[in-house]
């Protein structure tokens, strides 16, 4: 159940920033380097054009062709306040 959050998260994320990391996902929700690599692993499989990694950037950029698969019909606005009270330490 917290990997679909994690892939909402993915999802929100991108379409607000642009751009997401490992670093991101490992402060947000206190997991290992290990756990946010399986992520976007995860996400990559579900909806490769959605985002490409950029190794000069040292992260993943949103595609061209983006759209959210996990998100839906939620606000990516929202969706990122929601967990900022859920996960805020």
């Amino acid at each position: 159940m917290l990997d679909n959050v994690f892939l909402k998260y993915i999802d929100a994320y991108l379409l607000i920033f642009g751009e997401i990391n490992t670093q991101v996902m490992m402060r947000k929700f206190d997991i290992c380097r290990a756990k946010s690599s399986r992520i976007f692993t995860i996400y990559r499989e579900g909806r490769p054009t959605n985002m490409h990694y950029d190794s000069s950037r040292k992260c993943y950029v949103k595609g061209f062709v983006f759209e959210p698969l996990h998100l839906k019909d939620e606000s990516a606005t929202q969706f990122l306040a929601a967990i900022d009270i859920v996960f805020t330490k």
